[in-house]
């Protein structure tokens, strides 16, 4: 093995994209890489677990991932803190604490917020995920009866389907107002007509075309913000340019532009200018090619590029038992694609959170998922 000099990569997040590099802390060491993870939140709520968490159908450990935990495992050093600027000429960042970290390498992906005009203790904004954890509470305490979800893309309506399935314990009156002409705008026409249909014979009170920006929250128990997201790097301090969304521009490698050591990922980076929506899939693909290239970088060897899917796949859950598939214009919902969205979030959340002795076959998570849907109280 070469001798290789010692140099820092900082993980700017523990967003999705962040975990392979995580699990990259014992190789790296072997090749005089250290890996530091800085992040504000101490666990990654995994985005496509998040709605049937809320609906009661997930449990904590199905949901979320312990970011110490994980770093701890994997030699890979962790600070709890809220990145405040980046220092691209001396090669720093700083929290918010004022502590300065020296990097050789970087990786910014500190997620998406949802914006927020009104602010008011009962409104909930979807991102960051860890928001909804304390609505949560208030549905297990008896609290929230009267429930209003801004936003009808696949954030809300995820969310409206879990809490307002039969086999939901907490069964709030919801309101659903979406300002386009139908949910799920951008989706095929089957998808929305599949999802407003469900809601509406479930007594969910679905309004399209409707203005969604100043909530009324005095009237609500609780206000759900599902209404957009911006990227969580418009609050750091950095001299990246930045494109669609106010997201940091990268080539197709993730390099920032104008940088030679700077990567961005997720719902923080716009690559190569082309807009991709801000959905897991990216980020989880871009984390597998952060982890290539920033091992690439350090030997010295040319970066590979990103190339996305060329049909977005997604699985939008209607409780334990159904689910809603789509993909480009192809649209289905039955019981094989709540097995089908079980299988592929246990086997992702799996990897990160148990040891590999511990983790499920694919053939046991399909039957587990099989069983799970077979005994759920069916959706109406």
């Amino acid at each position: 093995m070469p001798d290789y000099p010692h140099k820092n990569l900082i993980l700017a997040g523990g967003g999705h994209a962040s975990l392979p590099l995580i699990k990259m802390g014992h190789h790296w060491k072997k090749k005089n890489l250290s890996v530091t993870l800085v992040s504000a939140e101490p666990y990654l709520v995994y985005s496509g677990a998040l709605p049937q968490y809320m609906g009661g159908f997930y449990e904590w450990h199905e949901t979320a991932i312990n970011l110490k935990k994980l770093c701890e495992r994997y030699g890979v050093e962790f600070i709890r803190a809220r990145v405040d600027s980046v220092d691209s000429q001396k090669q720093l960042i700083t929290t918010e604490t004022g502590q300065e970290l020296g990097y050789d390498y970087l990786v910014i992906n500190v997620g998406a917020a949802t914006k927020a005009d009104a602010k008011s203790e009962n409104i909930y904004p979807v991102k960051p995920m860890s928001r909804l954890l304390r609505l949560k509470e208030k549905f297990e305490s008896g609290l929230c009866h009267n429930l209003l979800i801004l936003g009808g893309g696949a954030a809300g309506t995820e969310i409206a389907l879990n809490l307002s399935h039969p086999g939901c314990g907490y069964q709030p009156q919801i309101t659903l107002v979406e300002k386009n002409s139908r949910l799920l705008e951008g989706f095929p026409l089957r998808s929305t007509e599949i999802v407003t249909g469900t809601l509406k014979k479930r007594g969910v009170d679905v309004q399209t075309g409707a203005y969604s920006g100043q909530p009324d929250a005095d009237n609500f128990d609780a206000v759900i913000l599902a209404t957009g997201n911006e990227p969580e790097s418009v609050n750091i301090s950095h001299p990246f340019s930045n494109g669609s969304s106010n997201r940091i521009l990268t080539d197709r490698t993730l390099l920032v532009h104008g940088s030679n050591n700077v990567f961005a990922a997720g719902d923080t980076a716009d690559v190569d200018d082309a807009g991709h929506p801000q959905i897991g899939v990216h980020a989880v693909k871009q984390g597998i090619l952060l982890r290539q290239n920033i091992e690439a970088l350090h030997d010295g060897k040319p970066l590979k590029k990103y190339r996305s899917y060329p049909i977005n796949p997604l699985i939008i859950s209607n409780g334990p038992d159904r689910a809603i598939f789509t993909a480009g214009r192809f649209s289905l919902s039955g019981k094989y694609f709540a097995v089908l969205k079980y299988v592929l979030d246990m086997h992702w959340m799996e990897k990160y959170t148990l040891p590999p002795s511990d983790r499920r076959s694919r053939v046991k998570l399909i039957r587990d998922g099989l069983q799970r849907a077979l005994s759920a109280r069916p959706a109406s």
